[in-house]
């Protein structure tokens, strides 16, 4: 490969290994054949468009075009075949250090006058592509003026690139897809001709799906079946496409989206590829599909982002995330469906309970078996996307047509791709069948559905066998070429069939030739390339008939050639030249085969993902800190003696451990929100750093974690299902979009005011800081009235504003907690506060903050005048109000009584227990009688 223009040659050797010559005047650049995927991964991640050329003549069809037209080339044509970019990568070498999914991403909207539209709202259209896997989602929503719908599809999935119709989206999606993406490569599509609408995405995907053409075959799954036949159509399409179409205006936009998606891939030589055996499915992530809306929890971006779900806030990476945390998947194609569940989780209850008894089963009994499961898998390639590649290569367009001529290393690329995919296939098989005992130690429905052939699991036997007996894998894979095995390959079998009847036909004729010459001995021989030569004895030299032709002669012996001979020789030579013929092609008509069963293949793939998926979950409680429990999931029922609840006893957090905090265990709590008498709102107060936040992120997390079926780290944990979370945490600004901290608060915040249900959860951490305390604490307080009697979901509630707290003291509906903690004197009189880290009944009246300031390192002299500012304050009106409604507790006497009623529970345990010799009774005694005081006077 080679790049002549001066400049772009520069830029390719800064961005790629290639080597820079200079070849008189001209500098270029450029690699070997066998740099191709590394330099092509790196030109296209880099954000450049590689056009890739290859050769599509043999010097053979050259000489024939020269001679029929006359023409005058000397060089074999050559012709661009592929055009890749971030989001069109598939060759395998290229996406190996990659194993995350990069979507190519199709946008358009509703282009009518935007102002006729309230506040805003539009309908967007997408289609999201996974060119590695062939996979298209297809779907549309209305979506508000702050596109929240778009951010979360964004905050799952980022598109590595995007596509989207020029000069039609309206500004606030513009804005939504500058603010919300990684530095996509975009491309901007002129509307219609290139960019094409419902009508001509419809017609062009008719025109592929055309009844001259075999259609694959049907996938089981009735979500994401890839080819149906509607009722109202002559025409096959794919099902969700089909719905699409009958859905009239409700799938216009979609089906543009398609439209501009399906143009680029032309462009990029991929559209017959992918559509070859493309598998489509519903939009995912927003929730907002009809057909998946009751399915699944949402999980809009802020809660993604905010409770580093899939990414950290540091670098986007995955280290300390939930997803880190419980991925110990042996597969990367189970890695990438752990992510899918995640960000969806579930909200049938049903579909918990059979995840939750899956999971279950893995342990115990089950362990040895998943085990053994799990060794299979850890030989297993990128099955999903291997298969993908393979299926591609069948009477494709791009790099993968017939007319680019492929030289023997990249053939023997693709036959080593193949025999990896059958090994693959057959583990999977095997892999499968070392847990399928497992059933007989559980009841779970969805282990059985998975496990049992015909079902779940797809029966591959007979098709694994008919690829083994076909021929031999291992001779293939050092040869480099196939030699079938009898019934391995029917066109090859009649060649051999062939060659063999003209090799009996000889032999009976030498059986003639020696009856006629009366001698037995007479025999075939070969010399050089002249076969069949019958060698006749010299005595008989005299005998032999007249059409006898001479061609060689030894000693005592001469060697003939009859004109019969002759002809079984051209028909010979012939037939062998078809055997070789058809050898030749007999690695594409094995892949043609194997992929017409594409559907059981991908069954099998998926199959094996959800089982890795289940044995992960199940490893992952080991690696709690603390005891793992097994949620009980309630079903809805929205009737007065079962509201929607949350409870929790010893709650851990599910990712920080006590080794990354370096300042002893974490302290579990006890969470009960919602049901029956109780409060559906926890105000939370307490110290700065006293471990509010970290209380709403382990809550929202164990929420997410018991609803994806796994076990949650606490004593128990029981709730109803929540439909959506919504987070607002952090100070965060997003300057380039505009946004101050204040307002990506309230943005935030009108998002759960709008969209939040009775069966939500709500996390609001220190709402209104973002402004005068005065505005800010009448924006918290409003709010939270909202959610707590109008909306009336479940959440927590974290603020520094402590006449929240005495407004809601006696409000039946929230509950007053804080985060306890001891505060003693220290040095020059400061404050010095000790975190406890425990959710305790009430409200703290201070936050503390000078002490985190102290441990800032805030020269003292900072800090005394900080304090008495502090006082002068709480002189001038804060303390006032709060003692108008009563003594609110000492702080300091709160986090004694906390310590000493630990301590009282623990001696009257001892002095229950018979062996207490070693214990200084009289101590202990003591310390009981200052405890009952302290108790007494709290």
């Amino acid at each position: 490969m080679r790049y002549t223009n001066p400049t772009k040659a520069a830029k390719c050797r800064r961005s790629s290994s290639m080597g820079f010559y200079v070849q008189g005047e001209q500098p270029h650049c450029g690699f070997p054949e066998k740099n191709f995927a590394m330099n092509l991964e790196k030109l296209a991640r880099k954000g450049y468009r590689v056009l890739v050329v290859e050769q599509t003549e043999t010097p053979e069809q050259l000489e024939l075009r020269r001679k029929e037209m006359g023409s005058k080339d000397k060089v074999v044509k050559r012709e661009i075949c592929a055009m890749v970019t971030k989001g069109t990568l598939t060759d395998g070498e290229s996406l190996l250090a990659n194993p995350d999914t990069s979507y190519l991403m199709s946008i358009t909207e509703n282009c009518q006058c935007f102002e006729n539209h309230k506040k805003g709202e539009t309908i967007i259209g997408l289609c999201v592509v996974d060119v590695s896997t062939s996979k298209f989602m297809i779907g549309q929503f209305e979506d508000d003026s702050d596109r929240h719908c778009l951010c979360s599809i964004l905050s799952e999935l980022r598109p590595v690139e995007i596509i989207k119709p020029s000069k039609v989206l309206s500004p606030e999606t513009e804005r939504v897809l500058r603010n919300n993406t990684r530095n996509p490569l975009v491309n901007d599509l002129v509307p219609f001709t290139e960019f094409w609408d419902a009508e001509k995405a419809i017609g062009e995907v008719r025109k592929y799906y055309s009844l001259s053409r075999k259609l694959p075959a049907s996938a089981n799954d009735s979500i994401s079946a890839n080819f149906e036949n509607p009722a109202s159509d002559s025409l096959a399409l794919p099902y969700v496409f089909a719905e699409l179409v009958s859905a009239g205006d409700d799938g216009l936009y979609a089906l543009s989206a398609f439209g501009g998606c399906l143009f680029y891939l032309r462009q990029a030589f991929l559209d017959e590829t992918l559509l070859n055996c493309a598998k489509f499915e519903p939009l995912p992530c927003s929730g907002f599909f009809s057909t998946i809306q009751n399915s699944y929890m949402i999980l809009d971006a802020a809660a993604l982002e905010n409770l580093e779900i899939l990414e950290n806030n540091r670098n986007g990476g995955p280290s300390g995330t939930l997803f880190a945390q419980l991925d110990h998947c042996m597969t990367a194609f189970g890695k990438r469906l752990l992510k899918r569940w995640l960000a969806r989780p579930l909200y049938n209850t049903r579909s918990i309970v059979e995840r939750q008894d899956a999971i279950a089963a893995m342990k115990g009994v089950g362990l040895a078996f998943a085990l053994e499961f799990r060794k299979e898998l850890s030989r297993l390639p990128d099955m999903e996307r291997l298969l993908a590649r393979l299926f591609a290569s069948c009477g494709a367009n791009g790099r993968n047509s017939n007319r680019v001529v492929l030289y023997e290393d990249a053939a023997k690329k693709q036959l080593r791709e193949f025999i990896a995919a059958l090994r693959g296939c057959q583990l999977m098989v095997q892999a499968c069948s070392s847990l399928s005992p497992i059933l007989s130690t559980t009841e779970s429905s969805l282990l059985h559905h998975l496990l049992t052939p015909g079902k779940g699991l797809p029966d591959m036997c007979s098709l694994v066998s008919h690829f083994k007996d076909a021929f031999d894998w291992s001779e293939a894979d050092c040869s480099g070429r196939i030699i079938p095995h009898e019934g391995g390959d029917v066109e090859y079998d009649l060649a051999c069939k062939r060659v063999k009847e003209i090799e009996s036909a000889l032999t009976r004729y030498l059986k003639e030739q020696r009856k006629l010459l009366g001698d037995a001995s007479i025999n075939y021989v070969t010399v050089g390339k002249d076969m069949y030569l019958l060698e006749v004895p010299e005595s008989l030299r005299g005998a032999v008939p007249s059409d006898y032709e001479l061609q060689s002669s030894k000693k005592g012996y001469f060697r003939y050639w009859t004109p019969k001979i002759k002809e079984f020789l051209s028909e010979h030579s012939q037939a062998e030249a078809d055997k070789e013929s058809k050898l030749k092609g007999i690695l594409q008509r094995l892949i043609k085969y194997f992929s017409e069963h594409h559907s059981k293949w991908r069954q099998l793939v998926s199959a094996t993902a959800e089982l890795d998926v289940l044995i992960s979950l199940a490893i992952a409680s080991d690696y709690y800190e603390g005891p793992a429990c097994r949620p009980f999931i309630m079903e809805i029922c929205h009737s007065d003696d079962k509201l929607p609840f949350l409870s929790a006893k010893s709650l851990g957090h599910p990712i920080l451990q006590s080794d990354a905090l370096g300042k002893g265990s974490f302290v579990p709590n006890d969470v009960s929100i919602g049901g029956a008498g109780r409060a559906n709102f926890i105000l939370l107060t307490g110290p700065n750093m006293g471990g509010k936040s970290t209380l709403l992120r382990q809550v929202c997390l164990s929420v997410i974690l018991a609803q994806i079926g796994a076990d949650v780290p606490a004593e128990s944990f029981k709730l109803s299902p929540v439909d959506r979370i919504f987070v607002r945490m952090g100070a965060r600004d997003h300057i380039i979009a505009g946004q101050s901290t204040f307002l990506m608060e309230l943005s935030e915040t009108a998002s759960m005011l709008s969209s939040a249900t009775q069966n939500s959860l709500v996390a609001l951490d220190e709402l209104g800081r973002g402004t005068s305390t005065s505005d800010g604490q009448a924006i918290a307080a409003s709010v939270l009235e909202y959610l707590v009697h109008r909306i009336q979901c479940r959440g927590l509630f974290s603020t520094h504003y402590h006449r929240l707290a005495v407004e809601y003291e006696k409000d039946a509906k929230v509950s007053l907690c804080h985060m306890a903690c001891q505060v003693g004197k220290g040095v020059s009189g400061l404050e010095e506060v000790t975190f406890l880290y425990r959710l305790t009944p009430g409200s703290c009246p201070k936050s503390y903050g000078v002490n985190v300031a102290r441990l800032a390192g805030i020269p003292a002299s900072v800090l005394q005048t900080a304090m008495a500012k502090s006082r002068e304050f709480e002189a001038g009106y804060g303390k006032r109000e709060y003692e108008s409604e009563g003594e609110l507790p000492d702080p300091m006497k709160d986090g004694e009584v906390v310590v000493i009623k630990d301590l009282l529970c623990i001696t009257e345990r001892w002095n229950c227990q018979k062996d207490f010799r070693a214990i200084n009774l009289n101590l202990l005694s003591e310390m009981q009688k200052r405890a009952r005081v302290l108790v007494l006077e709290s």
